[in-house]
């Protein structure tokens, strides 16, 4: 007997003649969580989140318990009747289910082999796999479930995969000749999703292939009207090349008019229809940078069309001042300006002694991302970013690449689409790439405290604001401290603030203050000091600098510096450009520097260990 669990529209369960019925909204939430991880296990804590959030009653564990029961007596046996159906473990649930009967399973199946049989040119048998696999559709996915945020996602990509597999059956229906018969189903596709701006590009093309060419015209009218009413923006290169191929009346129209290019680029991969949504969560509260965010919010908007390609902003600062927090604050604000998918990657190499991450390794990630099989992937970096400029070609996607060493870790990841835009992080200025650069500052108290408040809540922060103030200037308004600050307060609910102020005014203390868990400030400076290679002299002797410089009031001079260290100006300028660009200095005015307080601080403990290296060696030296 055949047994379907459907997922594509409202959830339910076919068994052979008969419908299984879910009654209750969170049994038919765990059944849906259950299907969407078919095969692996669903942790208990969550299952409690989704079904409750982040505040779950006393009896969550018994009440899931329970539902969890009675669900299993509704689902039919697995395995003809050999085997239980849902599976109970340590950590939690588990549903036993063959991809043929899941509908997700075999809707993600069809395209797959759509997309093969396209590569290999059969687009008779790509067009029957799409039909089969849209047929399959009878909804809004998971449409009679109450979702919590992993379900919300989980229904989110499923349209995504379900609106690339339309613009893939549009494509493929355009190259046989047939995009008139594509009319109907694009019209309805466009009416439920007005701002996806690929499916009014097809809806223009197969309107002009059924010989409707005022029809194609009032599409982009129409198109053009929404984005300016709903968004506040003008359609994208796509839909404005098309415009312009059907004003001209072009006779061989049966795909995507392609952006110019001065070299010959790589055919298009066929039905690479996948929306990457990759941007991390922000990591924890966040307070403060108003006028950075519009700044740069005002720059990724920036779509002039020039030959300068993607605008890029770079955030610059020393560790912990918060520039990857910003930049996802920013880049999920933005997200809906870039529909056709967000990049990111973290170049950043924990490790000690590791390289850093190479842009061949980034785009071969990218272009996974965007649905191209691992096996065509190409190894060499020359190909694969003449793919990645194709993929990226007439879409708007935004690319954040965090944690940036130099520019040559960053240019190969720039799209030449002006429609695209980049953010960067960095330690350094990176003074030689194209970009936008904004500096990232140190919160100011009121914004510090506010940090501080979000973190150990607001009672504290009233309770003892000294003390609060105190400690916003003792971590010199760098939110990773202010961050561990708060997490030291949160873990110590009997403490008080003024007790952990006491210790952090202690320099001796400052540093193991300043750790919880995996998060340290020693360990931020301690990677940038890692950057400095030993096997380079120079970097080798701004190590040194580093080491010395902590002796000088800020701000300093390169020729202080020089003196300090007892080196030449040239050298010295030399060692000091490294530390700027590990971020362990920072530049000011009148060509001075000044080393941040905390990062000070890391300096002496070095400086420290040297004396005691060097008195060690003395004491070991023989008598004369």
């Amino acid at each position: 007997m055949t047994v379907a669990f459907r997922a594509l529209g409202p959830l339910e369960i076919v068994d052979g003649d008969r419908t299984v019925r879910i009654a209750a909204d969170k049994q038919r939430t765990i059944l849906a969580m259950l299907i969407a991880h078919r095969g692996s296990v669903v942790s208990v804590p969550a299952l409690l989140e989704e079904l409750w959030g982040g505040t779950p009653p006393r009896s969550a564990v018994p009440n899931l318990r329970t539902y969890v029961m009675q669900l299993r007596r509704l689902l039919p046996p697995a395995d003809g009747g050999t085997h239980p159906r849902l599976i109970t473990s340590r950590s939690g649930y588990m549903l036993r289910a063959d991809d043929d009967e899941t509908d997700i399973a075999r809707f993600e199946d069809l395209v797959e082999r759509a997309r093969q049989a396209a590569a290999g040119q059969d687009l008779a048998r790509a067009a029957r796999s799409l039909s089969s696999a849209l047929a399959l559709w009878h909804g809004e996915p998971l449409e009679n479930v109450a979702k919590g945020p992993v379900l919300e996602g989980i229904a989110a990509a499923l349209t995504e995969q379900y609106l690339g597999a339309i613009e893939a059956q549009a494509d493929v229906a355009l190259a046989r000749g047939a995009g008139a018969a594509m009319v109907d189903t694009l019209r309805r596709a466009v009416r439920r999703h007005p701002l996806r701006e690929r499916l009014r590009t097809r809806l223009m093309l197969a309107l002009y292939h059924s010989g409707d060419t005022a029809g194609a015209l009032a599409a982009f009218t129409d198109a053009r009207e929404t984005l300016r009413n709903e968004l506040g923006l003008d359609p994208g290169p796509e839909l404005c090349r098309t415009h312009q191929a059907v004003l001209r009346r072009e006779p061989d129209l049966s795909a995507v008019p392609e952006a110019p290019t001065r070299t010959t680029a790589p055919p298009a991969h066929p039905l690479t229809g996948t929306v990457p949504r990759q941007l991390p969560r922000i990591p924890g509260p966040f307070a403060g940078r108003a006028q950075d965010t519009a700044r740069v919010r005002d720059v990724l908007r920036t779509r002039d069309g020039t030959a300068a390609g993607a605008p890029v902003v770079v955030l610059h600062g020393p560790a912990g001042r918060g520039k990857s927090a910003l930049a996802l604050h920013v880049a999920h604000a933005a997200a809906a300006d870039f529909p056709d998918g967000q990049l990111y990657v973290d170049l950043d190499s924990p490790q000690a002694g590791a390289d850093p991450v190479d842009p061949v390794t980034v785009l071969r990630h990218f272009l996974r991302s965007f649905g191209m099989p691992r096996a065509d992937v190409p190894a060499a970096l020359s190909e694969a970013s003449a793919y990645y400029q194709s993929m990226v070609a007439g879409r708007r996607v935004l690319v954040v690449v965090d944690n940036a060493f130099h520019r040559g870790q960053v240019l190969p990841l720039l799209p030449a689409a002006p429609g695209c835009a980049v953010l960067v992080t960095s330690r350094s200025v990176l003074p030689a790439l194209d970009a936008v650069h904004v500096p990232v500052h140190p919160l100011d108290e009121t914004d510090s405290v506010r940090l501080l408040s979000l973190l150990v809540g607001d009672a504290r922060v009233t309770a003892e604001p000294r003390a609060a103030r105190e400690i916003a200037r003792l971590c010199h308004g760098n939110p990773l401290a202010l961050s561990i600050a708060g997490a030291r307060c949160a873990g110590r609910p009997q403490g008080t603030l003024a007790g952990l102020a006491a210790r952090l005014r202690d320099p001796a203390r400052t540093l193991d203050e300043l750790r919880v868990a995996d998060l340290a400030m020693r360990s931020s400076y301690a990677r940038s000091y890692r950057q400095l290679s030993a096997h380079d002299p120079e970097h080798r002797a701004a190590a040194r600098a580093f080491r010395r410089l902590c002796t000088l009031g800020s701000p300093f001079s390169a020729t202080r510096a020089a003196e300090a260290i007892g080196a030449a100006l040239p050298a010295t300028e030399r060692a000091l450009d490294c530390l700027v660009t590990v971020g362990l200095l920072t530049p000011v005015a009148h060509e001075g520097f000044r080393m941040p307080d905390l990062a000070g601080l890391y300096a002496r403990e070095l400086a420290a260990r040297d004396r005691a290296r060097c008195g060690e060696l003395v004491l070991s030296r023989p008598a004369n």
